[in-house]
């Protein structure tokens, strides 16, 4: 579970103020469903859009995975991780589309909202390098293609293969064991 202070009690209350805040928000600026990326009526044309750049990016992985460290891909743990990462993934992107990006949207930022977008969702990763450089390029394209067709739901499949495929393919020294915060700071010096 990833527990970026480290303190399971003080991480899940952290959580719930972001939520909370997050929820707010949407509330405050009367989104809509739609507006957020909860909705169906658009999720074929979205998953259309996200299925080649998802594919290319998984591809990507496992090259860099065969250049480094032969993949050691455990199926078993690829096959338990999968509804963990929708889940995670669905999470993670209503936090960076559904709030981040609406919210840079609403101050006129445009055309820059998603590398805008991605940037802050790389900095929460800190100090995670590695790790940042990863999100920083999922947010911008998931940020991009969102402001395209909005729908949470084909962005969180396309969020949970990439983060299967980062586990599986990817050696720890890349990803830190997905750890941020403190948690990636213990790690290393582990």
């Amino acid at each position: 579970m990833l527990q970026p202070l480290g303190l399971v009690t003080l991480d899940f209350g952290v959580r719930f103020l972001v939520v909370t805040a997050m929820l707010s928000s949407n509330i405050w600026h009367g989104d809509s469903l739609n507006r957020i990326g909860i909705r169906l009526d658009n999720f074929v044309m979205a998953g259309r859009m996200v299925l080649r750049p998802t594919v290319a990016a998984g591809l990507g992985l496992a090259l860099v995975s065969i250049v480094l460290v032969p993949p050691q891909a455990d199926i078993g743990r690829t096959i338990i991780n999968s509804l963990y990462y929708l889940v995670w993934g669905f999470a993670q992107q209503y936090a960076l589309q559904g709030f981040v990006l609406l919210r840079l949207l609403d101050t006129g930022l445009n055309r820059s909202a998603p590398i805008c977008a991605a940037t802050i969702f790389a900095l929460i990763h800190a100090p995670n390098v590695d790790l940042m450089v990863l999100v920083f390029l999922g947010g911008w394209l998931w940020s991009s293609l969102f402001r395209r067709e909005p729908n949470l739901f084909a962005l969180a499949i396309s969020h949970a293969l990439l983060a299967n495929a980062a586990d599986a393919f990817l050696p720890r020294f890349i990803t830190g064991g997905f750890r941020l915060g403190p948690a990636y700071l213990n790690w290393l010096s582990g």
